[in-house]
């Protein structure tokens, strides 16, 4: 397909700081799984680029944080970075861009309110990211991440693990177990438009749980918290 000469996603561009080459990549990054509903094809849609995202979100929260917080150990950044790369805080980035008014979806979607919902606001934040390091590379991905002003909540409570069963789960993973968690999409099931997941969660060989959500990101924190439950020695309050 020709692309246009007139580029209709030059004032989301300037928002994020970067031009694409190849706008397609963006256009991707701006369509949600529901759009496929209303067109009767099985045009791309942004999940895969959001996966590569959630990626680069991490690495560039972490270089930033480094950075800026000298003192800070690993423990302290992890929390840091947890907040940064949170749904609530990108969702907000991604508000205040205007991303949601960009976003293409099904009508269903639409009409319930998806544009402006903080899942598929962050997901879609992410999948820009996705595309700009595709498109770009790492200096570019750098300035669009300056460019959204991401950084950690600092008027979040002393328990910064609360209401973040994902951060939690990290930091007693990397404290107790000298790990990661891993999350695994178990199943997805229902409409295009309104799909829901199923997630595992493991912490090495010996720890795992799953979790349903209505995202991803929901389904990972659902199974985090379900995980949890199970691990004696880490403070209630997920």
């Amino acid at each position: 397909m020709r692309l246009l000469r007139k580029n209709p996603w030059r004032p989301l561009e300037r928002a994020i700081g970067y031009r694409f080459h190849d706008r397609r990549l963006l256009e991707t990054a701006l369509t949600h799984a529901s759009f496929r509903v209303d067109q009767g094809g099985d045009p791309a849609d942004n999940q895969r680029l959001e996966f590569l995202g959630d990626a680069v979100l991490g690495l560039l929260a972490a270089e930033s944080l480094y950075g800026t917080h000298a003192v800070l150990d690993e423990g302290g950044l992890s929390v840091l970075r947890s907040q940064a790369t949170s749904g609530k805080t990108l969702a907000a980035a991604a508000r205040r861009i205007g991303l949601g008014a960009w976003l293409r979806m099904g009508r269903g979607e639409i009409m319930a309110g998806g544009p402006e919902r903080d899942g598929a606001l962050a997901d879609a934040l992410e999948a820009v990211l996705g595309a700009v390091w595709l498109d770009g590379g790492l200096k570019a991905a750098r300035t669009t991440y300056a460019c959204l002003a991401i950084q950690p909540d600092k008027t979040r409570p002393l328990d910064v693990w609360a209401g973040n069963p994902k951060g939690r789960l990290q930091e007693y993973a990397q404290r107790v177990h000298h790990t990661v968690p891993v999350y695994t999409l178990r199943v997805e099931h229902g409409p295009a438009h309104r799909p829901s997941y199923c997630v595992r969660v493991s912490v090495g060989n010996a720890l795992s749980a799953e979790g349903e959500g209505l995202t991803k990101r929901a389904a990972e924190a659902a199974a985090a918290g379900n995980l949890l439950l199970r691990v004696s020695d880490v403070p209630a309050g997920n």
